[in-house]
This record gives structure tokens, sequence and C-alpha cells, in this order.
């Protein structure tokens, strides 16, 4: 079953939206007990003894614009956030750019020095090896600024 399948049997079975609070009530106006999976809130739709998952911010783009895009991005980074002013559709590649671990580059242990590289439309672009930590990041930042711009949507 479908992710936009899954929302639509939601709605179907009387589960609604607030997009001002970000929260998703049941039929009976009971705000959901949901549980999180990896920090995001999810919820259940029990059908024929069967019960599917749906995440909350799918359900909550479903409910307002009618389809689920590729990817959902949570704009401040809260992923229990789920109102609508803080989710937009992104693709895969532009929610990647939120990770808040190191990235970009790493410790090349043979040259003993930070190898930094950046990714764009799955080609690897060298960036160069560094004697410090600080200018490997600097050297990615400078080039994620360059290659990785999100418009607006």
């Amino acid at each position: 079953m479908t992710r936009e399948e899954r929302c639509k049997l939601a709605i179907e079975k009387g589960y609604t939206y607030d997009s001002e609070t970000g929260l998703i009530k049941n039929k009976f106006g009971n705000k959901l007990q949901a549980k999180t999976s990896n920090g995001y809130v999810i919820f259940g739709v029990k059908i024929n003894k069967k019960t599917f998952q749906i995440r909350a911010h799918q359900f909550a783009f479903y409910f307002v614009y009618g389809y689920c895009p590729e990817e959902i991005d949570h704009i401040n980074g809260v992923r229990i956030d789920n109102r609508l002013c803080n989710l937009r559709p992104v693709t895969r590649q532009q929610n990647q750019w939120n990770r808040n671990t190191a990235k970009g580059y790493y410790f090349h242990k043979t040259n003993k020095k930070y190898h930094a590289q950046i990714y764009l439309n799955t080609k690897r672009i060298y960036l160069g090896l560094y004697s410090t930590e600080q200018e490997a990041r600097a050297a990615y930042l400078e080039a994620k600024e360059k290659y990785h711009k999100i418009e607006e949507i």
C-alpha cells in the first residue's frame, strides 16, 4: 500500500489534521498518542485486523495538498514539529543537506590529512587534502554554498 493510499485511508477513517498546531486527531477528536520512529511521529490506522503505519508529516502534507511529495523537509529540523509552516516538499538530495553530522570531509589515514569532497547529482567533486579539520570543513562549506543552493518551492 502506497503512502498516498494510507493517507487517504486515514482520512476516510475520520482522522483530521490541524495545520496551525500540527496535531492529528482520530475520528473521536482525540489527539493521537503517537510513537516516534527515528524521531518522527507515527500513528497506525487499522484495516481488516492489519495496522498500517503512517508518518504524521506525510499525512499532514497529504491532508492539506492531496499528494505526497518525494520527500518532506522539516524546515526547523525538529522532526516532531508537524505544523504546516514547518513542512516543505524537497528532493532526496535537498533533504540530505540538512544533516547535522560532519560530512564532506574525513581523515585520510594514509596521507595523514583531511580529504574534502562534495557530491552533486551523484557525481563526486574532489576538493583537496588539508592539514586541519577546520580547513577541510571550510572548503566543503564553500563548495556547498556554490553547488547546493536550495530553491524555494
